[in-house]
């Protein structure tokens, strides 16, 4: 597992399942959000599990080549046109973008929605490079130490996100708390 590709060894019983775990969790992720819209109680939760989840960005991985979502249309149904595994991707990620927009309720809703939909470009962009570098063009050229397949630099990345989130997350926990009804 890199940043951007899971790629399995010869070993592995179901690569199919392993290839699909992250786009799965992806937009599982987005279209959750989706749905918990309809709850004020959880609305702004949501709306962070959206933009968060990086589904509406997935496309521009698959424009550089990159992606489980490319490796699983060319296996499954021989598509080998980046544009228009792109074009799928991007419509799959649009109906939750799209009711995060239509649930702000800011007099500033375009810019709102313009800074959630491309802040997160990027990190994107950073993750790309940074596995095209530390893991090869196609994410295959993982060397050295392997913890549970996954490269050390790969979960150091990871515990410090989840570190950071649970610091953020106490610290404006009161935040959340005074917009009950």
């Amino acid at each position: 597992m890199t940043f951007a590709v899971t790629v399995t060894r010869e070993s592995c019983s179901l690569p199919t399942l392993v290839t699909l775990s992250g786009p799965i969790l992806t937009y599982g992720l987005a279209w959750f959000g989706m749905f918990l819209l309809h709850s004020s109680k959880y609305r702004l939760f949501a709306y962070a599990l959206i933009f968060a989840s990086f589904s509406h960005l997935r496309f521009i991985q698959t424009l550089t080549g990159r992606g489980d979502e490319l490796i699983l249309a060319q296996q499954w149904l021989g598509i080998t046109s980046r544009p228009l595994v792109a074009a799928i991707i991007f419509l799959i990620g649009l109906p939750p973008i799209i009711a995060g927009y239509r649930v702000i309720a800011n007099q500033h809703r375009t810019r709102v929605f313009t800074g959630s939909w491309l802040l997160p470009l990027p990190v994107l962009i950073v993750l790309l490079v940074s596995n095209a570098t530390l893991f090869g063009q196609n994410g295959d050229q993982i060397q050295g130490i392997l913890f549970l397949g996954i490269a050390p630099v790969v979960l150091i990345v990871d515990l410090i996100a989840i570190t950071l989130l649970i610091l953020l997350l106490s610290r404006y926990s009161h935040l959340l708390e005074e917009t009950k009804p």
